[in-house]
């Protein structure tokens, strides 16, 4: 045989075999399928709702507690521990130059406070302890101030005399009140008051329907009388008028 034709047949043979050997295999689907979407994880940010910058917090005593009260977005807050994860996080409360307090609540205790310019500083931080980068945080001064006592407002009280008898026949009422005496009766009458040998009140003898004022000055339980008639009697207790 010629060597062409051998050739001729080799080649025949060799792309008789290829076209079987892709005929054989199975055909496959292509489908375009949509990737799916990369969850994107917002920067948490944070703000300290109270107290306010320049805020007056008072307090009832020497010292006292004021509540830090933060307001928080895109964040999960979460006790320290574990890796880092952007979204997660606890803060860390600095007050004044105290020592940091790790907080993972909406709101902490400032506890025991005295008077006078305070600042608190809040940073958030990485489950794992580290800073957020950029950082993350918020200061604010405020001041605490302690409560003013209440001002007493003095009680107006009135007490008839009429026929030896005063009505009412006991009063009782805090320093600064004052009691206003009316006699209406037919006899000149008084009220007088005396403690251990000293005059504490005397509205002197009043005419039928004349009235007289005192002002009681001090605590007292006083059983006083008309120096026109001993008989006649009445009383006042006068108690603090602390209002603490």
């Amino acid at each position: 045989m010629q060597p062409k034709l051998v050739m001729f047949g080799l080649v025949m043979a060799s792309i008789l075999l290829f076209g079987c050997t892709l005929g054989g295999q199975p055909a496959q689907n292509v489908t375009n399928e949509t990737p799916a979407p990369v969850e994107v994880v917002k920067t948490p940010t944070f703000t300290i709702a109270s107290p306010t910058p320049g805020q007056v917090a008072t307090i009832a005593g020497s010292t006292g507690d004021v509540t830090l009260t933060l307001s928080y977005q895109n964040l999960a807050l979460k006790p320290p521990g574990g890796a880092a994860k952007k979204g997660e996080g606890h803060f860390r409360v600095t007050v004044d130059d105290g020592q940091p307090a790790t907080v993972s609540t909406r709101t902490y205790t400032m506890a025991n406070l005295a008077p006078g310019a305070h600042t608190v500083k809040v940073e958030l931080l990485n489950n794992d302890r580290t800073k957020y980068i950029p950082a993350i945080e918020k200061t604010v001064s405020f001041t605490v101030e302690s409560e003013k006592p209440a001002v007493y407002v003095p009680a107006s009280y009135e007490v008839t005399i009429n026929s030896f008898v005063y009505t009412p026949s006991e009063v009782n009422a805090k320093v600064g009140d004052s009691i206003t005496f009316t006699n209406t009766g037919a006899f000149p009458m008084s009220a007088t008051c005396f403690l251990e040998g000293k005059q504490v009140f005397d509205t002197r003898v009043l005419a039928i329907n004349q009235a007289a004022t005192v002002t009681l000055g001090q605590e007292m339980d006083c059983t006083y009388y008309s120096t026109t008639q001993r008989s006649a009697t009445g009383r006042v207790v006068v108690t603090s008028n602390s209002t603490g």
